[in-house]
């Protein structure tokens, strides 16, 4: 089931016309073949479940997904889950991309703002459906809402990668030497950066604290020592950098589920 409305926009507005838009409610095998793509361009916008794109090759775009498609491109996707799934979309006409969005077409982009769009979508559907005064000037606003929020999150996701380059060296050095009882200080430093900014962008890149990421490391060479070597707990302890054998059976217990001893018996 498909609740479309038309915008009947007679002029562009900051060189947009929107053409129509709508929400989609879609059963296993609905599919989308148009081999010379439309007139316009298409903001396809996957709500809920997922949907299958063929691009040079088959790729899904799970919820949350944004696929943007230029005038005379190849659109061929289909829906093949079981539950109903919800899209969205926005047709509209433009001789280029508006100055700072820079987005690839027949590109899957991710964005986590989830509710955010739902409720841009709907803002514009609705307006279009009323057809208030000005509703035109509004639905080309919330347009490039959409397209700014999508050019915002790839923003975000560059800076994520390019904050990896910061904290390399502290990772680098976990890897190689996780014995090592570093501080928090002394991996900022070695970053050439406070501690709190080392902090911030280290979790950023990897999710968790310096520290977290350090201890997964070390609780994956002990897991192999036990399993392969003939040491003891307190000897597989004190060889990861842990002060005392009986804090390195506690975190080992706390981050595997059961005690090194344990562990040894049911693996080595």
């Amino acid at each position: 089931m498909i609740y479309s409305s038309y915008a009947d926009q007679k002029e562009e507005l900051a060189g947009i016309k929107l053409v129509s838009c709508g929400h989609i409610f879609a059963e296993k095998g609905r599919e989308i073949c148009r081999p010379n793509g439309r007139r316009d361009w298409l903001l396809f916008y996957v709500a809920k479940e997922s949907e299958t794109f063929f691009f040079s090759k088959a790729e899904t775009a799970e919820a949350g997904s944004v696929v943007l498609f230029a005038p005379g491109e190849r659109q061929h996707h289909i829906y093949e889950g079981d539950k109903t799934a919800e899209f969205y979309y926005i047709h509209f006409q433009c001789e280029s991309l508006p100055v700072g969005i820079e987005l690839r077409t027949s590109h899957i982009y991710s964005v986590r703002s989830l509710r955010q769009l739902d409720t841009v979508f709907e803002e514009v559907i609705d307006e279009t459906l009323q057809k208030k005064p000005m509703y035109e000037l509004f639905c080309v606003a919330k347009l490039l809402q959409l397209l700014t929020l999508v050019q915002r999150e790839q923003a975000q996701t560059h800076d994520t990668r390019s904050s990896w380059k910061h904290v390399a060296k502290a990772i680098q050095h976990m890897n190689r030497y996780c014995d090592s009882n570093l501080s928090l200080e002394e991996y900022a430093s070695m970053c050439c950066m406070s501690k709190y900014h080392f902090l911030r962008l280290f979790k950023e890149v990897t999710g968790v604290t310096p520290m977290e990421y350090r201890n997964s490391i070390r609780i994956e060479h002990a897991k192999e020592l036990l399993e392969n070597s003939y040491a003891s707990v307190s000897e597989v302890g004190e060889l990861l950098g842990y002060t005392s054998a009986a804090y390195f059976s506690d975190v080992f217990k706390r981050s595997v589920g059961v005690s090194p001893s344990s562990y040894r018996k049911q693996n080595g």
